[in-house]
């Protein structure tokens, strides 16, 4: 019995998954350890890695919105040249 997802596309849908982790986590741990390295070498009255780890997270979500919408687009369009086949 062969579901939605069969094996070619649960790991497709694995790695779309995987793909938009990454797209969220990668700038706040980017955030998180340039923000340790600045507080380490230059500290200050507030600190780098909460404010670098925020503004990852800002960023990280972005990403997710716009990778999201983008596949929300490619879907729409896919289903207009259905309908109008």
């Amino acid at each position: 019995m062969k579901g939605k997802f069969d094996d070619g596309n649960l790991w497709r849908a694995l790695g779309e998954v995987w793909d938009l982790a990454w797209v969220t986590v990668a700038p706040m741990l980017l955030g998180l350890f340039l923000g340790q390295y600045l507080d380490r070498k230059h500290p200050l009255g507030f600190s780098w890695t909460l404010s670098l780890l925020a503004l990852g997270a800002l960023f990280g979500f972005y990403n997710l919105y716009e990778a999201l919408m983008k596949a929300s687009r490619e879907i729409e369009k896919k289903d207009h040249g259905k309908n109008h086949s």
